[in-house]
C-alpha cells in the first residue's frame, strides 16, 4: 500500500491535534494536553482526568518529547 504526501498530511495533522478534555472517556493508559491546553490529562483506565495544571494555556508535547510538559 501506498500513501499519499496528504494522506500522511492529515494523519499527522489529526494526531497533532488529538486533545481530550478531563472527564471525558477513555481506555487503556496514556497522556495528553487538555482541548484548552490549560493541563495534562492522564487516562486512568475509564476517563481523562488532570495530572498537572499549566498556567496560561502552555500545555505542549512536541515531536520528539516523550510526554507532554507545561512549556511557559
Amino acid at each position: 500500500m501506498q500513501l499519499s504526501g496528504i494522506t500522511v498530511l492529515g494523519f499527522l495533522a489529526t494526531a497533532a491535534f488529538a486533545t481530550h478534555n478531563p472527564g471525558q472517556s477513555c481506555s487503556g493508559s496514556g497522556y495528553d494536553c487538555s482541548n484548552d491546553f490549560r493541563s495534562i490529562v492522564v487516562c486512568n483506565g475509564a476517563q481523562w482526568v488532570t495530572a498537572a495544571a499549566c498556567p496560561s494555556a502552555c500545555c505542549a508535547w512536541p515531536a520528539g518529547t516523550l510526554a507532554p510538559f507545561c512549556s511557559c
